[in-house]
């Protein structure tokens, strides 16, 4: 009786000992599957990083230059001057000159004036652009990520222990244990 029992014990040791392995195998695995979706979403985001450092890099850089704005404003204010006819005296023609340069030069100070409040302006349409861009840069690494996400959970859901070796431990375990039980009630 005592040789059942130990061997009872032995099979029920060896059932649980399949089962454990069996599990401990379809754990490695699906570590090994996760770790790989790990380095999958490592790589996804030192990717959306670079595209950042690009953009800040890029804003860093921009800069509107308030005398391209100003050389518009001089172009669009610039007057064809007054036409003085040849008759005219000498006293009008430098009159009609002087009031011309005079005009050229209030139109010169108010297009600077409007050059300098717009440019702030154009600076934040030009950043925003840039931050538009880079979100059309980031949308694809994000979907991407996603979906590496997504599929990792899948692969590492369907990794299951070998249903055999489960089928073998949990008999063996049962049948150790049924021959510990009448080991048992044979020597009462």
């Amino acid at each position: 009786m005592a040789a059942q029992y130990a061997l009872g014990a032995g099979m029920t040791l060896a059932g649980d000992l399949i089962s454990s392995l069996a599990g401990a195998k379809a754990a490695r695995k699906q570590n090994r599957v996760l770790a790989e979706g790990l380095r999958q979403q490592d790589r996804s985001g030192m990717e959306a990083s670079s595209e950042v450092g690009a953009f800040l890099d890029q804003l860093r850089r921009s800069s509107v230059d308030p005398s391209m704005e100003r050389g518009a404003f001089v172009g669009a204010l610039q007057s064809p001057g007054v036409s003085v006819l040849p008759t005219a005296s000498r006293a009008f023609r430098a009159s009609a000159a002087g009031a011309g340069n005079a005009a050229q030069a209030y139109g010169a100070r108010l297009a600077d004036l409007f050059s300098r409040i717009r440019a702030p302006s154009l600076q934040r349409q030009q950043e925003a652009v840039l931050a538009m861009q880079l979100g059309d840069r980031l949308r694809p690494i994000q979907m991407r990520s996603q979906d590496d996400q997504f599929l990792t959970g899948l692969r590492a859901g369907m990794i299951q222990p070998d249903p055999w070796a489960q089928l073998l431990g949990g008999f063996a375990s049962n049948a150790g244990q049924y021959m510990m039980a009448s080991a048992g009630q044979g020597g009462r």
